[in-house]
């Protein structure tokens, strides 16, 4: 690797590679263009690539604008997507300008790269000469054949694009797409649409690129005249028959004539990075939520009489269903009220019980494993979860272009809104599609996250966002000193300590703070650090962290569960919700086969139908035990008290002390729950025999529970 970057030379073996051919699902397959190749690169080679891709990420991320959001960190999809219904629903309220959204579909757009014009671009931009060999070794020569029905072809040299397989191939990429990119930023006649100081032309993820024209039939071809001339550089060139223009705004006739003018499709919806868009932002729900939903109900009528078992059917809605929703959720989190989601949950309800009726609550059915539940995804949650991901973006301030487009109408500063009801006030905050949607979740768990007044609320963007028009506000965590012991309330900082940090903050402004401080200090401040303030700083596993948080805080009435309470009566004695932890986290988690996890959270549960049960549901059934016929058979009398299942227990019981060369007594909650501590009364001092002997007992009470329920009607 160090004579690579030193003296540009490579072994052959990285020059070469092999390509299978991946035939394109529902396209003839006797056409050459309806195959997909997927490139194997020597492992080597990656290795190599992958140290060199770390290295230029981080220039990337600094060097690339916002705009392209494609293979970089903490750059997202639903940011393009954001900005894309935004400027629909801006164009909704402001009728006189008309806009077309152009979205380009590049013929294979990394295949073509021009080698010539990155190592250009990489030599202007002075990367260093060791990187420069690196590169240039790469792309001096290179070698493929062709994997056919087993056999290779002769070996053919490859001349242009990205290497396929390559951990670099994804970055020179967005590399030399950023220059057309900029060169439509700084292009005049290229207008798009501008909200205060912000100018919106062009968002881009990878080669899925959209431009906002504004007056299209006068700019078009202009737009396309600029990426022809950057593609006749670079290998870049848009397929016209793919490459549409979604209008907002505009009359038929003009549709038409634009059209006539740019040679392009002229569509009412397209899709973008996986979401449907179309021209009104009210059928974003029907085209992208409706559909999912029918492709998915078709999935579970076709799985729905496999033989699959209880877990098996939740595993199949976490991998299956779940996924493509969450999709859904992260980009576009607009749904209002449960409707919606109760009628989802109906449908995975009878996915799940096989359309019989459910045997446990749907709440117990979301509850975490870890605290007794089956850990079903809560639907509505995760989509609160994704919408408090998009708030975080009003608390934080620093996205400014999708901040200014999002509230170009608003008379107040965001956190006037999050913070102090201002949407009471200014009707016009509920009339927008994304606004309202996310604003009525924060009003929701507003009261969980905060009993005081946050320290990253700025008094200033609250009330005068459209007045002074800054990009950077001071908040209340850089205008009061730390918190003291002893000092219930801080206080603010001498305007002298604070214009070090604002210049920009006057006298009067000073003073305007110091009158929100002694109005907010009456509530007083949340000086203690909260889940919510450590989420503003992260990045990763942001909506993993919010769903755990919103699932704990809306099953909280499911702690004590109705079985852990009708367990305690049968027994005898309370048990503790540690022991019931112990079972939950170390007990169940002990058997990795999927049935005896299931027969364990069955047990527990109470799951299974006895004959008092079905003597309620049925008249003149009779509700006598199955095995004895001389008592009501209870649950806990099918379990346990059964005479006939009293002698089962006694030769386990028997052969469990033989076995274990322990002497213990014979106690229900021994052998339904794993209640026991083979530590007590100092019987097993070293540790390693006592968690072997307890995991040991737990397969064999787990074994004998699987019989009884395996012939529970016998």
């Amino acid at each position: 690797m160090n004579i690579a970057l030193s003296e540009g030379k490579i072994p052959d073996s990285w020059k070469k590679a092999e390509i299978v051919l991946l035939h394109k699902e529902g396209t003839d397959p006797s056409n050459v263009k309806n195959y997909r190749p997927i490139s194997l690169p020597n492992n080597d080679y990656k290795i190599y690539t992958k140290v060199l891709a770390e290295r230029f990420t981080k220039f990337l991320n600094e060097w690339i604008a916002e705009d392209q959001t494609g293979f970089l960190p903490n750059r997202s999809t639903k940011d393009n997507i954001r900005i894309v219904i935004d400027t629909i629903e801006y164009l909704e309220q402001n009728h006189q300008k008309e806009v077309g959204l152009l979205a380009l579909d590049a013929e294979k757009a990394f295949d073509n790269v021009n080698w010539d014009f990155f190592k250009i671009l990489f030599g202007e931009l002075d990367m260093g000469n060791q990187f420069l060999n690196g590169i240039n070794a790469i792309y001096e020569k290179q070698y493929a054949k062709i994997k056919i029905n087993g056999r290779l072809t002769e070996e053919f040299e490859i001349q242009k694009g990205t290497r396929q397989g390559c951990p670099l191939s994804p970055l020179i990429f967005i590399f030399t797409l950023e220059i057309l990119l900029r060169s439509i930023r700084k292009e005049e006649n290229l207008k798009g649409i501008r909200i205060e100081k912000q100018e919106l032309k062009v968002r881009a993820f990878a080669d899925d690129v959209i431009c906002i024209l504004e007056n299209p039939k006068e700019r078009i071809k202009d737009w396309l005249e600029k990426i022809e001339e950057y593609g006749t550089l670079a290998g870049f060139k848009i397929n016209k028959e793919k490459t549409t223009i979604l209008t907002k705004n505009m009359s038929n006739k003009s549709q038409g004539e634009l059209k006539d003018i740019s040679g392009l499709k002229i569509v009412k919806k397209f899709k973008y990075l996986g979401i449907w868009i179309g021209n009104r932002n009210n059928q974003l729900l029907e085209l992208n939520y409706g559909t999912k939903w029918n492709e998915i109900k078709r999935d579970l009528e076709n799985w729905k009489n496999l033989n699959i078992s209880l877990l098996g059917r939740i595993a199949i809605i976490k991998m299956n269903v779940l996924p493509k929703l969450l999709y859904l959720f992260r980009n576009i989190p607009i749904i209002r009220g449960k409707k919606l989601f109760n009628d989802w949950n109906r449908e995975l309800n009878k996915f799940i019980w096989k359309n019989k009726k459910p045997r446990f609550k749907f709440s117990t059915m979301t509850t975490p494993k870890e605290r007794g539940g089956f850990d079903i995804p809560n639907l509505n949650l995760y989509h609160e979860a994704c919408a408090l991901d998009w708030i975080r973006d009003w608390v934080r301030l620093e996205k400014i272009k999708i901040l200014s487009l999002e509230g170009s109408d608003l008379r107040w500063g965001w956190h006037g809104y999050l913070w102090q009801d201002k949407a009471k006030i200014d009707k016009q905050f509920g009339n927008h599609f994304v606004r309202a949607a996310l604003l009525a979740t924060w009003q929701k768990y507003k009261r969980f996250l905060y009993e005081k007044t946050p320290l990253w609320l700025s008094p200033l963007e609250a009330t005068q966002r459209r007045l002074l028009g800054w990009q950077k506000w001071p908040t209340y965590s850089e205008i009061i000193k730390k918190a003291e012991a002893g000092i219930p309330i801080p206080p603010m900082k001498e305007w002298e300590d604070i214009k070090k940090e604002y210049k920009n903050v006057t006298w009067l402004q000073y003073h305007q703070l110091k009158e929100s401080y002694k109005k907010d200090k009456k509530l007083g401040f949340s000086t203690i650090t909260n889940f919510w303030d450590n989420l503003l700083k992260r990045e990763k596993k942001v909506i993993t962290i919010l769903y755990k948080k919103l699932l704990e805080w809306n099953t909280e009435s499911e702690i004590v569960k109705e079985s852990m309470i009708k367990w305690s009566r049968n027994l005898g004695r309370s048990i503790t919700i540690d022991e019931w932890h112990t079972i939950w986290n170390k007990k169940i988690k002990l058997c990795y086969s999927t049935d005896l996890k299931e027969n364990w959270l069955k047990t527990i549960h109470r799951w299974y139908l006895t004959p008092k049960k079905l003597g309620f549901m049925y008249k003149n059934r009779d509700n006598r035990c199955w095995h004895c016929r001389e008592r009501v058979g209870s649950y806990f009398h099918m379990w346990w008290n059964c005479k006939i299942i009293k002698k089962y227990w006694k030769i386990i019981h028997t052969e469990c002390k033989k076995i274990l060369k322990l002497e213990f007594e014979c106690k229900p909650e021994y052998y339904l729950l794993g209640l026991y501590n083979f530590n007590e009364g100092g019987i097993i001092t070293p540790e390693q025999e006592k968690n072997n002997k307890e995991r040991l007992f737990t397969y064999m009470v787990t074994a004998a529970r699987l019989v009884i329920a395996r012939n529970w009607k016998d």
